[in-house]
């Protein structure tokens, strides 16, 4: 895909992440399952999650699982 493209698709995925709440991000990000990491529920691990980190790091899984990206 050409940068213009690759500009279009990831705007397209960050406006359907950002439509989603923390915890569904972090659920993705983990393959479906709610694990706890180093805290000790999930809801703290939500609460004490930097969104802006995994929405951007599921914006780019997303786009790097597209169909037609080159890599």
């Amino acid at each position: 895909m050409s940068n213009l493209m690759n500009e279009i698709a990831k705007d397209r995925i960050l406006d359907d992440v950002l439509e989603m709440n923390t915890g569904s991000i972090l659920r993705e990000l983990d393959g479906g399952i709610m694990t706890t990491g180093l805290c000790d529920s999930f809801d703290e691990r939500v609460a004490l999650t930097d969104r802006d980190f995994v929405v951007d790091k599921l914006v780019e899984k997303r786009f790097l699982e597209l169909p037609d990206c080159p890599w």
